[in-house]
């Protein structure tokens, strides 16, 4: 919602016939439009949909790596159960197990923390790149049509920022992420394998006995 009301607020200044006004229709109207496009964004899912595939490509391929190499290997688990094991329903379960193993430690908690803050930011840089990115062409547009090199001003700050993000602020995040999801699964190795161990056994072998392994 910030993002979308930091955006408009320069159409708001631009188009107001004076100051009073201005600060009228950033008071009242401007929340009010920035909520509704905040809830089109949400509800659309754009941004949902960009993190998911961001966190795939990147620290989610890391985890699920790591997962599936604490398994047992006296289980000998075959390179296509590996595979299935990585891309099936049954991966979900050998998550959870991850997840119960960093609650039940202090130490994996509180990286887990250092992990989400970072993530939020790395989140927010997403939509920053796509929301400024958006309400750049929509200031260019407006530049063209109106005749009005404000807008024009104004579109290339917010593409600048939007670049900025997308090609400084989400790299760093990412890179930051990636070291906190490798030091927590470092610490996992050391601190919690036997508990891994355990579940995992339990679980592949139950999904073996339901046929998962020859499917």
């Amino acid at each position: 919602m910030f993002i979308f009301g930091v955006c408009l607020l320069p159409w708001v200044v631009l188009n107001a016939k004076n100051l009073d006004e201005a600060k009228l229709l950033s008071e009242l109207v401007l929340p009010v439009i920035a909520v509704i496009a905040g809830f089109f964004y949400v509800g659309l899912d754009i941004s949902r949909s960009r993190w998911k595939s961001e966190q795939e490509a990147h620290v989610g391929k890391q985890i699920r790596e790591a997962l599936i190499d604490m398994v047992p290997k006296d289980l000998g688990v075959t390179e296509s159960e590996k595979k299935a094991l990585a891309e099936r329903e049954v991966f979900r379960d050998l998550t959870g197990v991850f997840w119960e193993a960093v609650d039940g430690n202090q130490s994996l908690r509180s990286l887990k923390e250092h992990f989400f803050s970072n993530g939020i930011v790395y989140s927010i840089s997403i939509d920053v790149y796509l929301i400024c990115g958006f309400f750049a062409f929509l200031y260019a547009v407006a530049s063209l049509l109106t005749r009005r090199p404000e807008f024009a001003y104004v579109a290339i700050l917010c593409v600048s920022v939007a670049l900025l993000s997308r090609f400084w602020v989400t790299p760093t995040k990412r890179k930051r992420h990636l070291e906190l999801s490798a030091e927590q699964l470092e610490l996992l190795r050391r601190e919690q394998s036997d508990f891994v161990s355990r579940r995992f056994r339990d679980i592949i072998i139950g999904w073996r006995c339901k046929g998962g392994g020859n499917s």
